[in-house]
């Protein structure tokens, strides 16, 4: 990345139209990069990591990218980028390149799970869900997920647990979700006012939001995988236990 693009990154300052698609640019053709022996040469693959949903590196087609145009830019930004396939044809496509990434937490307090509840415009319900948003540019996850928290419940978490990292829509946007676990949480700054984001806190116990679960009642994705994630890794018990 260049010293400028990097410099403003680091500010927190959102990237113009033009840096915007130069930092594209950098990221879709710089080479990928391969891990590094503690010697120096690159290590060999090791075959316990490899996926397995996923083909072998070289069976895998992909599409080349030649430019990015962006189209709109208000709280969504929309880019179309022109790309080869790889049956040679040229074609274009959407892509959101919204924000860096976005954070989700899951509180667990005591025996009860602190979650948020708001009003979702686009499908004019009110939803149950998980405090977290969009990160800004030069954060880590975690210093996300914490500023998303104290800004959307007014708390701090006294500990954070890497859950899982996904793509909520990987057939168009770039951006991954970050989950992350608290075990616990004291009061921190006022939750920030957003006429345009009311966030409830919703006290639950497990057992009760398990049921609401097991009844359908829950949509949100970003919620549904936390919960299911922190049963994978022993952080709750199993769903419905």
């Amino acid at each position: 990345m260049s010293a400028e693009l990097a410099a403003a990154r680091r500010r927190g300052r959102a990237l113009s139209a033009a840096e915007g698609r130069a930092f594209v640019a950098e990221q879709l053709t710089q080479p990928r990069r391969t891990a590094l022996h503690p010697e120096g040469r690159a290590a060999a693959p090791d075959p316990s990591r490899r996926s397995r949903v996923r083909p072998e590196p070289a069976a895998d087609p992909r599409w080349r990218w030649i430019s990015t145009r962006e189209t709109h830019r208000g709280r969504v930004r929309i880019d179309v980028d022109e790309v080869q396939l790889p049956t040679g044809e040229r074609t274009t496509f959407e892509v959101d390149r919204s924000v860096p990434f976005t954070v989700a937490v899951l509180v667990q307090d005591g025996a009860d799970l602190l979650l948020t509840r708001q009003y979702r415009y686009p499908i004019d319900r009110w939803i149950l869900d998980l405090p977290g948003g969009a990160a800004e540019f030069g954060e880590v996850p975690e210093q996300a997920a914490r500023r998303e928290l104290e800004e959307e419940l007014g708390l701090v978490a006294t500990e954070l647990i890497p859950l899982h990292r996904f793509f909520a829509n990987p057939g168009r946007s770039v951006w991954a979700t970050h989950l992350f676990f608290a075990t616990g949480v004291c009061p921190g700054r006022a939750p920030i006012d957003d006429p345009s984001e009311k966030v409830e806190l919703a006290r639950m116990s497990r057992v009760d939001f398990d049921q609401l679960l097991v009844e359908g009642e829950i949509t949100d994705p970003t919620l549904l995988i936390a919960r299911t994630m922190a049963a994978v890794k022993g952080l709750l018990p199993p769903i419905g236990a």
